[in-house]
């Protein structure tokens, strides 16, 4: 399902996600997906955190009601949404179903890529603070 995009900008990932039947629009942080159950209403909301990675904060019906997923650029981070969307099936996929998908895919993840850039910029910060 991977597009052959090579910029990883948030405008590429809405387009990704609306040619995928994904509801994505553009934000100044990042982009927003609205639920198609609910008219207007936000259904998760991503942006880029201080490290660089991107954080995907969803809204559940579940205690707690937000759970966060994390992928290193925006296009991974579409592809993510729009492979949930997928899993669902025919019709318009609900809530709790793109959630028990973005869960189950979540346990498949290989986050290396993550976690190496994560501690590259760790290493940086710390470099920049000096020593002790």
């Amino acid at each position: 399902m991977k597009d052959n995009m090579d910029n990883a900008s948030p405008e590429h990932a809405v387009a990704y996600l609306r040619r995928c039947g994904v509801d994505a629009v553009r934000t100044d942080y990042g982009f927003r997906i609205l639920l198609p159950e609910i008219s207007g209403r936000t259904f998760a909301d991503c942006g880029m955190d201080n490290d660089s990675s991107i954080s995907l904060s969803v809204n559940t019906d579940e205690s707690p009601p937000v759970i966060w997923f994390f992928r290193k650029d925006y296009l991974e981070m579409a592809d993510f949404i729009a492979q949930a969307y997928a899993g669902c099936g025919d019709g318009a996929p609900t809530r709790a179903a793109i959630v028990r998908v973005m869960r189950a895919l979540e346990k498949t993840y290989d986050d290396t890529a993550l976690r190496e850039m994560t501690a590259a910029y760790l290493d940086e910060l710390e470099d920049d603070q000096g020593p002790a």
